[in-house]
């Protein structure tokens, strides 16, 4: 599979990330508690820095199992599908925890958000494109990008 070696290196780009934010928590921590708006903004980059490198994985097994083609990145896609249905519902519940100020700032994961999706939902449909490992990535980066913008508007309120 030609695109395996850019799964591996988005593993690690996401475990090194998941490992910079921890540190970046414990530091927080010790200056002081976190607002209540902000512990959605902490399990939101937890969760979408870990879940890439399980995401990055998925067609590598899958690989190894003998799936192949455009097989590999519909039930890949699939994947990525079902956690956004289990997982959606709790994270958006847990957006009523929000000040209302804090909205403005969610728009651009909630775009990545919907980026992730229509590259899962093209490659699991294969309508208009076929099923490929480039609109898989498109998705899994996203998701990456969305940890990232949430990250580095938490930094912001800490630093300002």
């Amino acid at each position: 599979m030609p695109e395996s070696s850019l799964l591996e290196t988005t593993a690690e780009v996401s475990v090194a990330f998941t490992g910079f934010i921890g540190i970046f928590l414990v530091l927080a921590t010790r200056e002081g508690r976190f607002e209540p708006g902000e512990g959605w903004s902490i399990r939101l980059i937890v969760v979408c820095s870990i879940a890439p490198a399980f995401f990055s994985v998925v067609p590598l097994i899958l690989g190894y199992l003998g799936v192949s083609g455009a097989t590999l990145w519909r039930v890949s896609s699939a994947v990525i599908l079902l956690s956004t249905i289990v997982g959606g519902p709790y994270m958006s519940g847990k957006l009523r925890e929000l000040p209302a100020g804090q909205g403005r700032s969610l728009n651009l994961m909630f775009w990545l958000g919907v980026l992730a999706a229509i590259a899962c939902v093209v490659n699991v449909l294969g309508w208009p494109w076929a099923p490929s490992g480039g609109l898989y990535l498109v998705a899994v980066w996203s998701i990456i990008g969305v940890a990232a913008g949430n990250f580095v508007g938490l930094i912001f309120s800490k630093l300002l």
